[in-house]
């Protein structure tokens, strides 16, 4: 049951970084959506995942799993360091390389996240 919840979890966070990335990625950037959502995807692994001992889960996978957990909490203060300076950015040319750099760091995410559900789900 521990095992579905987490699963589920990291479902809901998958879901959430693909919205972050369709809104980063989009024409028209709506910083107040991005910064919205990215404060949806703390909640998800803060008080969701965050708060699941790794140790009451019956899984071979968890060495991996705690890895990829480190991996995406780094990211994510990375990631929130990164949208405070796209917000402050003032010209045309800094704004597209802190978009690229919130870009990349989206992308590891999902990365980190796809890897843990295919692991919970051998």
């Amino acid at each position: 049951m521990l095992l579905k919840f987490y699963h589920q979890s990291y479902q809901e966070l998958l879901v959430k970084l693909l919205e972050l990335q369709k809104r980063v990625i989009a024409e028209d950037t709506d910083m107040i959506a991005i910064k919205t959502i990215y404060e949806q995807v703390q909640t998800i692994f803060q008080k969701r995942i965050l708060r699941v001992s790794l140790d009451e889960l019956d899984c071979s996978a968890i060495p991996l799993v705690r890895s990829a957990q480190t991996e995406i909490y780094k990211n994510l203060r990375l990631l929130g360091t990164e949208l405070l300076f796209l917000t402050s950015s003032r010209q045309r040319k800094t704004t597209k390389k802190r978009l690229e750099k919130v870009q990349e760091k989206v992308k590891d995410l999902i990365g980190y996240c796809q890897a843990i559900i295919k692991q919970l789900e051998q």
